[in-house]
């Protein structure tokens, strides 16, 4: 049992860094403004390709904040995970970012709830967007899924 709990964590650390790897390749500068943010972000084109969050449009989020995806069942995870979170306020500045993980089965075709905690500073900033991204896997072509992610405009 030990050796699998072993296995399991160095297979999420591998995954985060994967993903922490690819999303510093996409990471915004400081300078840019939420505009250019939202035109560098694909959006799912079919609302139904989106998961459900706890989130909501114009939250107030306080440090810290646990933020919980639902796949329904849409978005497909790898190696329980689902893919990432970034909080980013009015001036582009990334304030947090988070592996969506899972405790339970995730290889499932059922909904399955990810979740992430993000610990921020926003002393300066009034409000941010929420950007939820799935992890379309590795691969080219057909091998790996479609890139998807989403924004909620957020209050601190």
């Amino acid at each position: 049992m030990l050796k699998n709990d072993n296995l399991r964590l160095t297979l999420v650390i591998i995954s985060m860094v994967l993903i922490l790897t690819s999303c510093k390749n996409n990471s915004n500068t400081k300078n840019e403004s939420i505009e250019n943010v939202e035109q560098q972000t694909k959006i799912g084109e079919d609302k139904r390709e989106l998961p459900t969050v706890n989130i909501k449009k114009n939250d107030r989020l306080i440090s810290p904040t646990l933020v919980k995806v639902n796949s329904q069942g849409l978005w497909f995870a790898s190696e329980g995970t689902l893919g990432f979170v970034q909080l980013i306020d009015e001036k582009g500045t990334e304030l947090a970012t988070g592996i969506l993980t899972t405790k339970e089965n995730w290889m499932s075709n059922e909904p399955v709830m990810f979740s992430t905690e993000l610990i921020f500073t926003s002393k300066n900033s009034k409000s941010g967007i929420l950007i939820i991204h799935n992890d379309p896997g590795q691969g080219d072509g057909e091998e790996a899924g479609k890139n998807i992610s989403f924004k909620i405009p957020v209050t601190f």
